[in-house]
C-alpha cells in the first residue's frame, strides 16, 4: 500500500514541477514580449533610433527588453511570496479532474449548437423588431 502511495506522490510532484517549469517559461516569453512591445513604442514615441543589432528584428529596444526580462525573472525567483505562490497554484493544478477528448468534444459540439440556436432567435427578433420600426415609421 505504501508503495503505491509513494508513486502517486512521486507523480504529483513530477506533475506540479512540471507545471511550474512551463508557468515560469510561458511567463518568461509573455513579460519577454511585452517588455519589447513597450520599449519599441517608447523608443517610437520619443523618436529616438532603434537600431538593429542582429538583423531587422532584433534591435536595441529587444536587447533592453531582454535585460529588463531577465531582471525581473531573477527578482520573481527570489521572491518568496511569488514561489509560494506559484507553487501553490502548482498543487491545486494537480488536483484538477481535466476532461478527457472525448468529454471536450461533446461540450464543444453542445456550444456550438446552443451558440447557433441563441443566434437563430437573436435573428429572428432582430427581423421582426426592424419590420414592426419600419412598419410604425411608415404610418
Amino acid at each position: 500500500m505504501s508503495s503505491i502511495t509513494s508513486r502517486h506522490l512521486d507523480r504529483s510532484s513530477s506533475l506540479q514541477a512540471r507545471i511550474t517549469r512551463a508557468f515560469y517559461f510561458v511567463a518568461t516569453l509573455l513579460v519577454a514580449v511585452l517588455y519589447s512591445k513597450i520599449i519599441a513604442a517608447g523608443f517610437s514615441l520619443f523618436a529616438l533610433k532603434d537600431p538593429a543589432v542582429l538583423g531587422r528584428d532584433f534591435t536595441m529596444s529587444t536587447v533592453y527588453a531582454l535585460v529588463l526580462t531577465i531582471i525581473t525573472l531573477w527578482s520573481v525567483l527570489r521572491s518568496p511570496v511569488y514561489r509560494s505562490f506559484v507553487s501553490e497554484v502548482s498543487q491545486e493544478l494537480v488536483k484538477v479532474s481535466w476532461p478527457t477528448f472525448d468529454e471536450s468534444k461533446l461540450q464543444t459540439y453542445i456550444t456550438i449548437v446552443v451558440t447557433a440556436i441563441i443566434a437563430a432567435i437573436l435573428f429572428g427578433f432582430d427581423t421582426f423588431f426592424s419590420g414592426l420600426t419600419d412598419f410604425l415609421l411608415k404610418l
